[in-house]
């Protein structure tokens, strides 16, 4: 058998799909750093696959390994920039590193994309309540500087 060749190839393309499967299975069972072995394999033949992208994150996301799921994501929104999946995960782990209103723009395009696609889907009404909650903890922060900042008013006059 030929060696399969590197970044693309009919065959190439068999190999990372065979890997995928292997990685999902893996992630069922919560096999998380075997999944994450498979998925990066079939990255490695076959880099320009946003779902082999979004599906490694996922399993950093269930490590709550937020910069790898940033970056995973980053990389599939440049292959598919119509990536629900992508899109939410990466407005999570925004979101999870404190930087409220780059995930809220995420998890909305996640939102408008999903429901474009999908609008019964458990997926949009997922991403609903966690764009929700970002936003109500970015409205906290933002209420509890305006209260500093009158606090610091009142102390001046």
């Amino acid at each position: 058998m030929a060696p399969a060749a590197p970044y693309g190839g009919a065959e190439s393309q068999r190999q990372a799909d065979l890997l995928k499967q292997e990685g999902n299975a893996f992630f069922r069972k919560e096999r998380l750093s075997a999944a994450i072995d498979a998925y990066t394999g079939a990255i490695t033949l076959c880099p320009n696959v946003a779902v082999y992208w979004t599906n490694r994150a996922l399993c950093y996301r269930k490590r709550n390994e937020w910069t790898r799921v940033e970056e995973d994501c980053r990389t599939a929104i440049q292959l598919d920039s119509q990536s629900v999946k992508a899109h939410y995960m990466l407005g999570l782990s925004l979101v999870n590193s404190q930087r409220l209103s780059e995930g809220i723009k995420s998890l909305e395009k996640s939102l408008e994309l999903g429901r474009g696609a999908h609008p019964a889907s458990y997926m949009v009404e997922e991403i609903w309540q966690e764009l929700s909650k970002a936003k109500y903890i970015e409205w906290e922060s933002l209420s509890r500087d305006r209260t500093c900042q009158l606090q610091k008013l009142k102390c001046v006059t």
